[in-house]
């Protein structure tokens, strides 16, 4: 890649965000969008707002968008269609008319046709658009590593802190994970135009599923740690959920989040992983 290539990351300052300027940085300026500035490199951005940026995308000479961002707080398919789906679609034509030719979305596993999931089905409508436009789509699955961040950071902690660990059902929910070294390969490679033109989604995880209750006993054994399972049928739980949403009130599970872990795609796509080369590492907690 020409040294002059100028990328803007959203979700920047985000575990997943992090890496994806971290892989790009050796190779092409990065542009953080960010909600709240910290430097003079980061542009103010937010999925929300209707502030027209292609301007200053064309004075920072951005050619290629790598989109991360999402509205984790949003917990039904109105309200994602409302901030991450329009905010997404605001912001390719804005790049669009800033000159960027090269688009990436960083969509998710569980982004899938079927998928029952709001946050799924508001991923796979991004896809689309950015498809429209000749853009590259990447669905990771579960992220982990060293820095240890998003959801598998918070399973870690949880770990950490408590013995008792709740399942939702028996938590033998299978797991497609991603290591991080892996997935910045494959952010570098997408930035360089490796997959320009690939017209379907390239799902990035190792093919092994691992039930979910394993990966927590294999966290547990790495941290010298002794927990117990409490199992909680699903269906209790998400309505306990739903319920505490319509009152208003804020919890750090979304019942949107346990339809995703039950309703998952049992037959993950990785073929283009063989046909563009990529060897996903192995499942280990650290």
């Amino acid at each position: 890649m020409p040294a002059s290539e100028v990328c803007a990351v959203t979700g920047a300052t985000g575990y997943v965000g992090s890496l994806i300027v971290d892989a790009i940085s050796p190779q092409a300026a990065v542009v953080p969008l960010v909600r709240r500035p910290g430097n003079r490199n980061d542009l103010q951005w937010e999925l929300e707002a209707a502030t027209d940026i292609s301007g200053a995308l064309r004075a920072r000479g951005v050619t290629t968008l790598v989109h991360a961002a999402w509205d984790m707080r949003a917990n039904s398919l109105d309200e994602l269609r409302g901030s991450s789906v329009a905010g997404s679609r605001r912001l390719l034509e804005m790049a669009g008319r800033a000159g960027v030719s090269r688009f990436i979305f960083i969509s998710t596993i569980s982004a899938f046709p079927g998928c029952h999931s709001a946050y799924g089905r508001s991923k796979l409508e991004v896809e689309d658009t950015f498809n429209s436009m000749g853009g590259t789509v990447l669905r990771p699955g579960l992220v982990f590593g060293p820095h240890s961040g998003g959801i598998f950071g918070t399973i870690r902690e949880q770990v950490r802190k408590s013995k008792l660990i709740p399942l939702i059902g028996d938590g033998r929910a299978p797991q497609y994970l991603l290591h991080e070294k892996t997935l910045m390969q494959v952010i570098a490679r997408a930035v360089a135009g490796d997959f320009d033109g690939e017209p379907s989604p390239l799902t990035i995880a190792h093919p092994k599923a691992w039930p979910f209750r394993d990966i927590v006993s294999l966290i547990a054994e790495e941290e010298g740690r002794k927990v117990t399972f409490i199992p909680v049928p699903w269906r209790i739980l998400y309505g306990g959920l739903r319920t505490s949403e319509l009152m208003q009130i804020k919890l750090p599970v979304r019942s949107d989040s346990v339809i995703s872990f039950i309703y998952q795609n049992l037959k993950p796509d990785f073929s283009k992983m063989e046909k563009y080369g990529v060897e996903p590492l192995p499942f280990h907690s650290s």
